[in-house]
């Protein structure tokens, strides 16, 4: 089972001070993953006075703006139980297979039931079960980690656009500004903002050893997905590219540049270039060919190497 996922500060959040202006960013194209055959069944319980139907809503909304198409493990339900303790993305299966998650979001919280299970999504995407065992070390979690904090910033400030202009329902529309105040909140924290003058690989070769012992290093999985966060924004048909991760069997113990260059293999033709503009960002872009330029997102991690090494 993961470790917690610590979200007690964020929970308490006033949501005080006032509304940033708003991104104008492009939400996802308009897909419903429940129509390609997503099951999400929540269970009863914990939730307090909110109904199954409400809290499925918006968790069906959060895979829409994660998935453009369902991956074949999604065959099986998703089932959500609340929990009193931090969200999680069971190891251990239901039954018939199913993906069990737990979330710590309750009553009419939404922007936490978005935060939330947009992390616990992307683990599954991102095949966090394959190369798992009693004894298994994954000494590159802490990226994956990274990746999913990047999903739930994401489908906050999507969700945030979405329901503003195509609301599930007319009650959603108020919902989008508290999802875009707390994106807002977020991004703004001081511990996610890269220490000024400190290029980003020379920020991970001080800070990876301990991340790689413990990836729930929260702060710099937070400041890394800050980085992260405008390669899918730019396209977010780049969330597909999770479904290639974790998939060598070298995966758990494998150096970084190892670990990436697996996933750069074996993601097919369409992501490789998103997949490498990972990699700049990390200066590791001679681990692949340079050889599917795309102009615009080459200028996005242009953009983003510049800025952290001021």
């Amino acid at each position: 089972m993961r470790l917690p996922l610590i979200i007690a500060s964020i929970a308490a959040c006033s949501f005080a001070h006032a509304e940033v202006q708003k991104s104008t960013s492009t939400p996802t194209r308009q897909v419903s993953s429940k129509k390609m055959g997503l099951s999400i069944n929540v269970r009863p319980g914990g939730w307090g006075n909110v109904s199954k139907e409400s809290i499925e809503t918006v968790l069906y909304s959060v895979a829409d703006t994660l998935m453009s198409q369902l991956p074949s493990k999604l065959s099986v339900p998703i089932i959500v139980s609340h929990s009193n303790g931090a969200p999680v993305a069971l190891y251990d299966r239901g039954p018939g297979g199913e993906y069990l998650v737990n979330l710590h979001a309750s009553g009419e919280n939404w922007h936490l039931y978005v935060y939330e299970f947009a992390h616990e999504l992307c683990h599954i995407l991102s095949n966090y079960e394959e190369n798992v065992g009693a004894d298994t070390t994954k000494y590159n979690q802490w990226f994956e980690e990274t990746l999913c904090e990047t999903a739930s910033l994401y489908a906050l400030q999507n969700l945030a656009t979405t329901w503003e202009q195509s609301p599930p329902a007319p009650r959603w529309t108020h919902e989008a500004r508290k999802l875009r105040r707390f994106y807002d909140h977020l991004l703004a924290e001081g511990h996610r903002q890269l220490p000024a003058h400190t290029p980003l690989h020379a920020w991970l070769h001080e800070h990876e050893h301990r991340l790689r012992q413990d990836p729930y290093q929260r702060k710099e999985n937070e400041v890394m997905a800050k980085l992260l966060l405008p390669l899918f924004q730019e396209n977010p048909q780049n969330w597909e590219s999770l479904h290639y991760l974790n998939l060598d069997p070298t995966d758990a113990r494998n150096t970084l540049r190892d670990y990436l260059r697996n996933w750069y293999e074996n993601a097919p033709i369409e992501h490789k270039q998103f997949v490498r503009n990972v990699l700049a960002l990390f200066l590791l872009e001679d681990v692949a060919p340079n050889n599917l330029a795309s102009t615009r997102q080459t200028t996005v991690v242009a953009e983003l190497a510049r800025d952290t090494a001021r």
